[in-house]
């Protein structure tokens, strides 16, 4: 029986196109895009990108500007 493991590193979809290097890249920008973020006014875990380098808090509206797919407060 093969145990399946519960973290996912491998991005479905791109099949075996576009080779292991740029699948690898794509998959690290992409769970680092999607991961939850706090606010750093207000807390709350409703703090996402709104465009390439903007960043915002749904809660309080607090908007920053950072990165294009993380941000470094």
């Amino acid at each position: 029986m093969v145990k399946h493991s519960k973290a996912k590193k491998a991005l479905k979809g791109l099949g075996a196109r576009y080779g292991i290097k740029l699948r690898k890249q794509y998959s690290k920008v992409h769970f680092t895009l999607k991961e939850k973020r706090t606010c750093p006014e207000c807390g709350s875990q409703n703090f996402g990108r709104d465009a390439v380098g903007i960043w915002s808090c749904k809660k309080c509206s607090y908007k920053v500007a950072g990165t294009a797919y993380d941000i470094k407060l």
